[in-house]
């Protein structure tokens, strides 16, 4: 519970900030807020191990962030994952229904799309650090690792519900990607593959594909984009995460994230790196690291 009221102060604390610096320009106010949001729950985290946990060194790597063989594949995995996943979405919308695309490249792109790119990390980070960090890991020692995953993926979908053109199926296929995003993470005690997995999600639909990216369209500065047809296929305002090739993209994300043979980091601890962890991940007898590197 302190940990979830020290991510909800960091978060307004991150936003008063950002709303002072910013003004009135939202790309600078979304860079700004969550690249701090990142910062300061880094710190209280880092603050919560060291008073509750004792954990006096390698606290990245307690939160999921050890920098220790492997890391960059698994962000690497989770990105292409992700990325062919909303492939296959945008396809499905095209092929059945229209999809318009046009240019938004301009005088100030190049200035716009690092701002863009740093916010989709910074953001994806976040959310991950919130919902699948440090907090998850005080939940699963809690009340297991299905309750855990249950928890948090219903409030990672519910921050999502005040976002433009929500809708009820969006906020269920919102909660379900909380569920494949925290699997990742049970599935490879870090957060390195859920990380590469968010960006690439939000990067691919909103840079790439130039869809608004759960109902935010600031992230179309390469190309803009409109699918049109039924609510249920293109998802509205919302975009593709509130329809139903979104919610079948989803569900293929899950059993990818089930039956891939993913592996640990070599240093977490009750694992060998040669027994890769199964989908019955959900035993309450293997908790979460609690220190890394």
């Amino acid at each position: 519970m302190l940990a979830v009221l020290i991510a909800c102060a960091a978060f307004f604390a991150s936003g008063y900030l950002a709303a002072a610096l910013a003004g009135n320009h939202i790309l600078r106010f979304e860079a700004i807020f969550r690249t701090s949001l990142v910062i300061l729950l880094l710190a209280a985290f880092s603050w919560l191990l060291t008073v509750g946990n004792h954990v006096e060194s390698h606290r990245l790597s307690a939160q999921g962030l050890p920098i220790s063989p492997g890391w960059s594949t698994q962000f690497v995995t989770g990105f292409i994952f992700a990325a062919a996943l909303i492939g296959i979405a945008v396809s499905a919308a095209a092929l059945v229904g229209k999809l318009n695309v046009r240019g938004a490249w301009g005088a100030h792109s190049l200035q716009r799309l690092l701002l863009v790119v740093l916010v989709l990390l910074t953001g994806s980070l976040a959310e991950e650090l919130m919902f699948r960090g440090y907090p998850v890991q005080r939940l699963v020692e809690a009340i297991g690792p299905g309750g855990a995953i249950l928890v948090f993926s219903v409030l990672f979908g519910l921050v999502h519900i005040l976002n433009p053109g929500a809708t009820l199926w969006g906020l269920v296929n919102t909660v379900a990607i909380g569920v494949v995003l925290s699997l990742a993470y049970l599935r490879t005690r870090a957060l390195w593959l859920p990380w590469g997995f968010h960006f690439a999600w939000n990067a691919t639909l909103g840079l790439v594909f130039g869809l608004p990216v759960s109902g935010i369209r600031f992230f179309n500065v390469i190309v803009l984009a409109d699918a049109s047809g039924p609510i249920w296929l293109t998802g509205g305002s919302y975009g593709l995460e509130a329809s139903l090739p979104g919610a079948l993209v989803v569900l293929l994300g899950l059993l990818a994230v089930c039956l891939y043979p993913l592996r640990p980091l070599p240093d977490s601890p009750g694992r060998t790196p040669e027994a890769p962890i199964r989908p019955e991940i959900v035993n309450t007898s293997q908790p979460p690291p609690q220190v890394g590197l």
